[in-house]
């Protein structure tokens, strides 16, 4: 979890403290794209271990507080940077039934909690390309952004003799980059991930 915090920490500094809203650099874009990167590739390798059967519940309920630190609002209701107001993150997700493709949009939350007790003996939920992130651009005091990511499901019976289930999904991610201030650091930026729509969902 240390490591986690210090990774956070370094994630909000990654601008200038004096740095102003309405002026980034070519450095300062290609620096925001680098943390956003890193917040990313933590998101995706904790939905693994929340996925994965091998884990403990107690270890899933540390990395499930993990995951939804890196998102606007952290799991609850919350007022984005235009001040309207949000039930909390919304995850669009998606399953190919008989060919097609269903989707359904629910919690952030809720998804994780779903996440942790699908019923099969084992799954893998890992990158199935590396991530893409858009230009920024200036909303209000802010800056939003567009991340893409590639994500592979797999759904395994008992010993994995046999995949029930498996598909590839894309998904557009809204990142926020958030002025802020505070006693510890001061004037800074801050990123934080925001609703997830899934692109196009292919079987393997």
């Amino acid at each position: 979890m240390k490591r986690i915090l210090i990774l956070f920490c370094s994630i909000t500094m990654f601008l200038s403290a004096n740095a102003q809203v309405n002026d980034l650099s070519e450095s300062d874009i290609q620096s925001f794209k680098d943390r956003a990167g890193e917040i990313i590739d933590m998101f995706q390798n904790n939905l693994s271990i929340l996925a994965g059967k091998k884990y403990s519940m107690k270890v899933k309920t540390v990395y499930k507080k993990s995951v939804l630190k890196l998102f606007i609002g952290e799991g609850e209701p919350y007022t984005d940077p235009d001040g309207v107001k949000h039930t909390g993150v919304q995850m669009q997700v998606s399953k190919l039934r008989n060919g097609k493709e269903v989707k359904n949009r629910i919690l952030l939350s809720t998804y994780l909690d779903n996440l942790i007790k699908l019923p099969y003996a084992e799954i893998r939920l890992t990158k199935a390309d590396t991530y893409r992130i858009s230009n920024i651009y200036k909303v209000g005091d802010h800056y939003e952004a567009t991340a893409t990511i590639f994500q592979r499901f797999e759904g395994f019976s008992k010993n994995e003799q046999t995949k029930l289930y498996s598909d590839v999904t894309q998904k557009n991610i809204k990142v926020y980059i958030i002025p802020e201030n505070d006693y510890v650091l001061g004037q800074h930026w801050s990123v934080r991930l925001g609703d997830i729509e899934v692109v196009d969902t292919t079987d393997l």
